[in-house]
């Protein structure tokens, strides 16, 4: 049995899906159809949360538990604050640094883009802190070794309001995250 961790923020959890499904249920079921393996996708994912939130839930969830993955897609929470980037990549190091201390194989995704301005998101300025936000990950992938997904490119048809997805948008989440961990399994 593969146990994967999904954190992150609302788009992990699957916010605004007109059916209720998120990128975790959808990635189990691919696992389990094209790769014939039994799995656990753990749906670890808060609405609102910023990258320093989720850190702070990764120690409490990896001390008690082990993971064969862990694939972490969050910032957008943190692109409407703003939160520094040197903050942000220091959040993403520590949950690095804490995956390899569990011996779990980690996968970055990169933040989609927003494509209206929620009460709380500012598109132009957030979407210019995502991609500051990306060019961290892409960094950090690099010098540790660690795979990305690629998710800044999502064309807006994918989301039911301009920051979080629709159905189609968590399927196409679901199938890019497979692509990348289906050697994993």
């Amino acid at each position: 049995m593969i146990k994967i961790l999904c954190l992150g923020d609302s788009l992990t959890n699957g916010a605004r899906n007109e059916y209720f499904r998120d990128y975790p249920l959808e990635l189990s079921q691919f696992i389990t159809e094209k790769s014939k393996t039994p799995n656990i996708c753990i749906n670890d994912g808060v609405n609102g949360e910023t990258s320093s939130e989720i850190l702070k839930r990764a120690f409490k969830i990896l001390e008690k538990n082990q993971f064969n993955l862990i694939l972490f897609l969050g910032g957008t929470n943190d692109s409407k604050i703003p939160i520094p980037p040197k903050i942000y990549e220091k959040n993403i190091k520590q949950l690095i640094s804490l995956a390899k201390y569990k011996k779990t194989k980690i996968f970055l995704g990169l933040l989609p883009p927003i494509y209206s301005g929620l009460p709380c998101y500012s598109q132009k300025e957030g979407n210019n802190i995502i991609q500051i936000y990306n060019k961290i990950l892409i960094k950090l992938s690099r010098n540790y070794s660690i795979k990305t997904v690629d998710f800044s490119r999502l064309d807006e048809k994918y989301y039911s309001d301009g920051v979080h997805l629709n159905y189609k948008g968590y399927l196409l989440m679901a199938q890019k995250w497979y692509k990348a961990v289906k050697n994993e399994i």
